[in-house]
C-alpha cells in the first residue's frame, strides 16, 4: 500500500527537466496545436547541476554539435524560479497529456526485476512536500510504468542504432529528429 497525495507544490516541475521521448512530442504538439521548437529543447550533459542518472544516460544521442538529450524547455517562472515550460500555478498545464515519466512520478516497483510486484515512492519524492493522507491505487501506476518502459526501450533501441552508426557524429539535430519519426518544426 502507497500512502501518497500531491500537495501541488509543484516542486517536481521545478527541479527536474522531463527527459522525453518522440511519443510524447508528437503527442504533446498534435493536442496542443503547437510546433515542437516551442516546448523542447536539445540539452548537453552537463547543462544539468548533477550527472545524468544512468538510465538517462542512454538516452544520450550523438550529433556534429556532441552528444544531446531531449527534454521540456524550462522557463523562468513568475516568483523567479525556473521550470518545466508547461508548470502554471504550480501545477501541470497539459496534466491529461503530460510526457510519461511524468506519470510515472512519484513512484517505482519495489523490485525493478518485477514491475508486477508491489510499488512505492521513490527516495525523498516531492521534497518532503507531500502528504501521506489517501492510499495510491497500484494498478494505474504499473500500466504507466509498464507503458512508459516499453515506448522508452523502443526508442533507447532507435537511439542506439543512430549512435552505433559512425556517420551520426556528422549530423544535425534535425536528421536525429527525422530517424526516431519526427520533424523539426
Amino acid at each position: 500500500m502507497i500512502n501518497w497525495r500531491c500537495t501541488l507544490c509543484g516542486e517536481c516541475c521545478k527541479q527536474y527537466v522531463p527527459l522525453i521521448i518522440p511519443e510524447d512530442v508528437a503527442r504533446i504538439a498534435e493536442s496542443l496545436h503547437r510546433p515542437m521548437s516551442s516546448f523542447i529543447t536539445f540539452y548537453f550533459s552537463d547543462d544539468f547541476a548533477a550527472p545524468l542518472d544512468e538510465s538517462y544516460q542512454t538516452q544520450l544521442f550523438q550529433t556534429k554539435h556532441g552528444m544531446l538529450v531531449m527534454g521540456l524547455n524550462r522557463v523562468e517562472l513568475p516568483n523567479g524560479e525556473a521550470g518545466c515550460i508547461f508548470v502554471k500555478d504550480n501545477v501541470c498545464s497539459i496534466h491529461a497529456i503530460k510526457p510519461l515519466v511524468c506519470r510515472q512520478y512519484p513512484f517505482r516497483p519495489q523490485d525493478s526485476d518485477n514491475p508486477q510486484g508491489p510499488f512505492r515512492l521513490i527516495d525523498d519524492p516531492c521534497f518532503g512536500k507531500h502528504a501521506t493522507d489517501e492510499v495510491v491505487e497500484q494498478d494505474p501506476v504499473r500500466r504507466n510504468y509498464l507503458e512508459f518502459h516499453t515506448k522508452q526501450d523502443q526508442f533507447l533501441a532507435q537511439v542506439k542504432a543512430w549512435n552505433d552508426n559512425p556517420a551520426s557524429a556528422d549530423k544535425e539535430i534535425e536528421d536525429f529528429l527525422t530517424f526516431v519519426g519526427l520533424r523539426w518544426q
